[in-house]
C-alpha cells in the first residue's frame, strides 16, 4: 500500500545484499578471528573491492574492505535475493567515485545519484573505508527516511478519510486508524471479501499510538485527532517518531485541507504527542500544500 523512496529502495538493497554475504558462510565462521581492515593505494581500488566482495557474496572479502563490524549496516529481516540482483544491475550500469575533497571520496551507485553510505578517507598508509562515519550516516539517512515515507503516508491516510466518507462514513471522517472489533469506524478492518475492503490496508496495525517501537511503520506512530477550532479542515492526523533521534526527529500533521505542519517535540516527543486530541497550529511550521 505505501511506498517507499528511491533512496530508500538502496538503502534497503545495499543492507540485504551484505546480510546475503554473511548468510552465505557457515555459523562456525563466526568464531574466526578478526581480520584486519584493508587499505588500498586510491578510493578506485577500494570501490573495485567492494563490488568484487558483494558481487561474491564473500563475507571474509567484506570484512577485509570494511571491516569486522560491517554487520552494523544489517537489517533485521531476512535477504531478498531480487534485491540483491537490482542492486548488482544498479551497479552493472554505473558506479563511479565522486571525490569530497582531498581526503575522502563517496562511491555512487546507478543512475539516481545514490551513493554507498561509507565513505572512503585517506589514511596514512592509504585508502579506507571510514565504517564509524558510514554506521552515523545510515543513521542519517534513515531518519531522513522515514520523515520522508511519513510526509507521504500522511498523504495517503488522508486520501483513505475521503474515500472513507464517501463510503462507510456516509459523509463523516474516521476518527480512528483501526475499527474496533466488528465495526467500521476507523479506516481499517479486517475483510473477506473485496466488496467490503476498508479504505486502508493492514498497514494500519503499525501504525497505532501503542504500536512497538520496532514494529512501527517505517518508525513512526500515527493518530487522528480534532481539527483546529475556526478552520475549515475536518480532521487532521498526527504523525510521531517511534524512538525520538533513532526512528525520526520531526513530529508532523497533516489536516483535511492537506495542509503540512512539523516540529521538532525534543526527548519529550512520545509523551507530548500521545497528549495531542486537536490541533494548534500555534509553535507549528507550515511545510507546503499538497
Amino acid at each position: 500500500m505505501m511506498r517507499a523512496t528511491l533512496s530508500a529502495t538502496m538503502m534497503r538493497i545495499v543492507r540485504r545484499v551484505l546480510g546475503a554475504a554473511m548468510l552465505a558462510v557457515p555459523l562456525l565462521a563466526v568464531s574466526v578471528p578478526a581480520q584486519a581492515q584493508r587499505v588500498y593505494p586510491s578510493p578506485e581500488a577500494a570501490s573495485d573491492a567492494l563490488g568484487d566482495a558483494i558481487a561474491r557474496s564473500d563475507h571474509d572479502a567484506l570484512k577485509g574492505v570494511l571491516g569486522p563490524n560491517y554487520r552494523t549496516l544489517l537489517p533485521p529481516q531476512g535477504v531478498d535475493q531480487e534485491d540483491i540482483y537490482e542492486f548488482l544491475a544498479a551497479w552493472a550500469r554505473h558506479h563511479a567515485v565522486e571525490r569530497a575533497g582531498e581526503d575522502t571520496a563517496r562511491v555512487a551507485v546507478g543512475e539516481s545519484g545514490w551513493t554507498f553510505p561509507v565513505p572512503i578517507v585517506k589514511r596514512k598508509a592509504g585508502w579506507q573505508f571510514d565504517m564509524p562515519a558510514g554506521q552515523r550516516e545510515v543513521h542519517v539517512r534513515r531518519i531522513g527516511r522515514n520523515e520522508l515515507v511519513t510526509m507521504d503516508t500522511l498523504l495517503q491516510l488522508a486520501d483513505a478519510q475521503q474515500r472513507y466518507a464517501e463510503l462507510a462514513g456516509n459523509g463523516r471522517y474516521a476518527a480512528q486508524l483501526v475499527s474496533s472489533p466488528g465495526k467500521t469506524n476507523g479506516l481499517y478492518w479486517p475483510s473477506s471479501s473485496a466488496e467490503n475492503d476498508s479504505p486502508l490496508g493492514p498497514d494500519a496495525l503499525a501504525m497505532g499510538p501503542d504500536t512497538p517501537p520496532n514494529e512501527a511503520f517505517y518508525g513512526y506512530r500515527y493518530r487522528i485527532i480534532a481539527a483546529p477550532k475556526g478552520s475549515n479542515a475536518k480532521y487532521a492526523i498526527v504523525a510521531w517518531p517511534a524512538r525520538y533521534g533513532d526512528s525520526g526527529v520531526n513530529t508532523f500533521i497533516l489536516d483535511s485541507e492537506r495542509q503540512f505542519y512539523e516540529r521538532d517535540l525534543g526527548t519529550a516527543t512520545a509523551s507530548r504527542a500521545a497528549a495531542l486530541r486537536t490541533f494548534s497550529p500555534e509553535g507549528w511550521t507550515r511545510v507546503a500544500e499538497q
